[in-house]
């Protein structure tokens, strides 16, 4: 039979931007669809921007921050629930292995934080008309402060090397242990919220407390899913979800005081939505290769949804639901274009994308993997 692949490449751009790669198809279809959702909503989120003096510089009584705060305890939990699933597939107690686990994590985590964070501070002190200007100054902080967007990475690797610890002890790998575990690191993002304020931030360490429920989340989802995702808990969870939800725009509509996305509500919502999200089982082959490429959107995205912001204002385009619409758009395609092209070189792939250094052809035919 003719193969008409080629046919289909056009000269090489499906190959260069991964599509229908075949390490695409060894992943779950589900969860890497609900990853290409994560990472939308998370570009999503830093278009608009964290405060009214960021991103697209929304007033705090605009349509776009109220979008902003709707899936604001959806976004990031969603991605760190699916990221613990991911590890849950692979735990390091089967590789028998916790420092070589770690090393690889420090490598694909860590490495291109330290770099992609320079990048972008660097970037932001020289490009005119970004929303920030640092100093030089400021610099070396981010060893210990990360910087932007990239304290995420910090706190999941912090996360990471709990877990490492926990997982190679026989009462975790039980329900009651799982579970006894996730109460406590409620406990414990209660205690960091309420008296740990004032401490400086190092390592992103209360991110890490923050975002260490969901990842706990996502390893129950993978190990106790019958438990978890099953019939009657998904319509409590449904109904807890709404209610929620219900709570949370009475909140932004001023009737009840406004809760922070670390609050009981907040990690209700994230909690509910990503267990609701999980039991659909939903799959669209567009977000799945969005989500094959999701590592590489994170890590650059922030370089374009300044930048294109900035673009479509000069060309005169200031509709604001257009704009974001378009950079959103702009900045995920840019992204894995970008990502693309730096597995071209070994030693890029490495320092920038925390990758071994192998030969580029074969990572070309491969998909994305998880920094999870």
């Amino acid at each position: 039979m003719h193969n008409d692949t080629g046919r289909r490449d056009f000269f090489g751009v499906t190959r260069f931007l991964g599509i229908n790669s075949i390490e695409e198809t060894r992943k779950n279809r589900n969860v890497e669809t609900l990853r290409g959702i994560a990472i939308i909503l998370v570009v999503f989120g830093h278009m608009i921007g964290y405060t009214s003096s960021g991103g697209m510089r929304a007033s705090d009584d605009s349509f776009l921050r109220y979008v902003y705060y709707s899936l604001e305890y959806i976004r990031l939990p969603l991605f760190t629930v699916i990221s613990g699933w991911v590890y849950a597939n692979k735990p390091v107690a089967d590789t028998g292995n916790r420092r070589m686990f770690l090393k690889g994590k420090l490598r694909r985590l860590l490495i291109p934080m330290f770099v992609v964070s320079t990048l972008l501070f660097t970037m932001r002190m020289v490009v005119p008309g970004t929303n920030t200007t640092p100093d030089i100054s400021a610099l070396p902080r981010n060893l210990f402060l990360p910087y932007d967007v990239y304290w995420y990475l910090f706190s999941l690797f912090l996360i990471f090397v709990a877990v490492s610890l926990l997982d190679t002890k026989a009462f975790f790998r039980e329900a009651t242990g799982w579970f006894s575990t996730l109460v406590i690191a409620f406990i414990l993002l209660c205690v960091s919220e309420n008296y740990l304020d004032t401490m400086p931030n190092i390592f992103s360490f209360k991110g890490a407390l923050y975002l260490f429920p969901f990842f706990l989340i996502g390893i129950g989802i993978f190990r106790y899913r019958y438990h978890l995702l099953n019939s009657r808990v998904a319509y409590l969870t449904f109904v807890v979800f709404a209610v929620a939800v219900v709570i949370q725009q009475l909140a932004w509509f001023g009737l009840i005081p406004l809760q922070e996305r670390h609050s009981v509500l907040g990690m209700t919502v994230g909690v509910s939505a990503a267990l609701l999200l999980f039991r659909m089982k939903y799959q669209n082959d567009l977000l799945i290769w969005i989500g094959g490429h999701a590592y590489g959107i994170f890590l650059f995205h922030v370089f374009f949804t300044g930048g294109s912001r900035i673009v479509l204002t000069r060309l005169g385009i200031e509709n604001p639901l257009l704009v974001l619409c378009l950079g959103v758009i702009a900045a995920i395609i840019l992204s894995i274009v970008v990502e693309r092209a730096i597995r071209l070189s070994p030693f890029l792939r490495f320092c920038i994308l925390g990758l071994r250094r192998e030969n580029p052809s074969v990572s070309l035919q491969g998909g994305q993997k998880s920094a999870a």
